[in-house]
């Protein structure tokens, strides 16, 4: 039995989370999002035998998989990750929808499979900067309605700026916040002892699970969660 690539989830959440969620994943530069989703998505894959779908709009699917080796993380075969680069170079001056083109990826991928269980896309900000949608509440609204339609457990990794340094930098009417039915929040923290990366559930229906921000670090053998901060 493969041990867990995200010890100690269990400080945060009593119950796992259930198909048909979407979950946001938020935090600034640096904070590990990848890394998490990528090890959540391992963990509940486990020996299931079912299948994931990680969709990727900024970084390269050989990026991905260093990060992921470099901190102990094994990518499973039953893992899929869709690198959007190679499509974005035949687009050129074209303006694609592009949540209907992932919507496209995840039928594929379905078809393809079968029991496709679990997906994530990375990230909200790179859609938004290439996607031209007059209405984005409308249509985010449908996007995460299809997710839960499909019952998919849905990661969607979103970068917010550092409010001490610029404040004024991120919109926070953003639709997904509202509609999203998690959201884990991933930062830095600056104390006596240096900086140190927390991790907190803000909002998870359907589950119990703490609010205080938690202590997360990394190292070879995958990520770990610690106690709280205060």
């Amino acid at each position: 039995m493969q041990e867990s690539a995200v010890l100690g989830l269990g400080k945060l959440m009593e119950a796992e989370i259930i198909p048909g969620s979407v979950i946001l994943v938020t935090g600034a530069e640096g904070t590990l999002k990848s890394t998490l989703v990528f090890g959540l998505i391992s963990d509940i894959l486990g020996n299931s035998g079912e299948h994931g779908l990680y969709v990727t709009l900024e970084q390269s699917k050989e990026s991905h998989l260093k990060n992921m080796d470099g901190l102990g993380i094994k990518k499973r075969d039953e893992l899929h990750i869709f690198d959007y680069r190679d499509m974005r170079r035949e687009w050129m001056d074209q303006e694609p929808d592009l949540l209907e083109a992932t919507k496209d990826v995840i039928e594929y991928y379905q078809e393809k499979y079968g029991n496709l269980a679990v997906f994530a896309l990375d990230s909200l900000n790179a859609l938004y900067t290439i996607s031209d949608k007059a209405d984005p509440r409308k249509s985010m609204y449908d996007f995460f309605s299809y997710l839960r339609e499909e019952e998919l457990i849905s990661f969607l990794i979103q970068e917010m700026p550092n409010f001490r340094r610029n404040p004024l930098s991120f919109d926070l009417d953003r639709p997904e916040r509202f509609l999203a039915d998690g959201t884990i929040e991933l930062g830095l923290m600056e104390g006596r002892s240096g900086v140190k990366r927390y991790i907190q559930i803000l909002k998870m229906r359907a589950a119990k699970h703490a609010m205080e921000k938690h202590q997360l670090i990394a190292d070879e053998c995958g990520l770990k969660i610690l106690g709280q901060i205060y």
